[in-house]
């Protein structure tokens, strides 16, 4: 599995990782504008969260892998994955997917030290 980055919709920043510890953020699984699945937590690089706050391991979708790198990849922007940072997070669900973040997520962490306290992962 590659990295992927992304902007966070809110905020149009970038979310921070380096694939051993990330931004605190919510991230989206939108099909059709809807979302169908949603993880909370650190953001591990990799289009997922980390599972625990010592990000050792990650969630993992439910869907198959190769069918959300397809949502992400089509040019319907109502699918895909929506990220907000949770710093940023104000209650309103994103209805279209994140633009990818052209410095790859490297760099400072941009959420001000936001934290999701148990991360998870819903699917709907």
């Amino acid at each position: 599995m590659g990295c992927f980055s992304f902007k966070c919709k809110n905020s149009g920043k970038a979310v921070a990782s380096d694939s051993f510890s990330g931004d605190a953020v919510r991230m989206y699984l939108l099909k059709d504008g809807k979302v169908i699945e949603e993880m909370g937590g650190f953001y591990d690089s990799y289009g997922r969260v980390f599972s625990d706050n010592d990000c050792k391991d990650s969630f993992e979708w439910k869907m198959d892998w190769n069918d959300v790198c397809d949502l992400i990849s089509n040019d319907n922007p109502k699918d895909g994955l929506a990220v907000v940072l949770e710093c940023y997070a104000n209650g309103v669900i994103p209805t279209e997917q994140s633009v990818g973040d052209e410095n790859q997520g490297w760099g400072k962490y941009r959420g001000k030290g936001a934290v999701i306290e148990n991360p998870y992962h819903n699917v709907f």
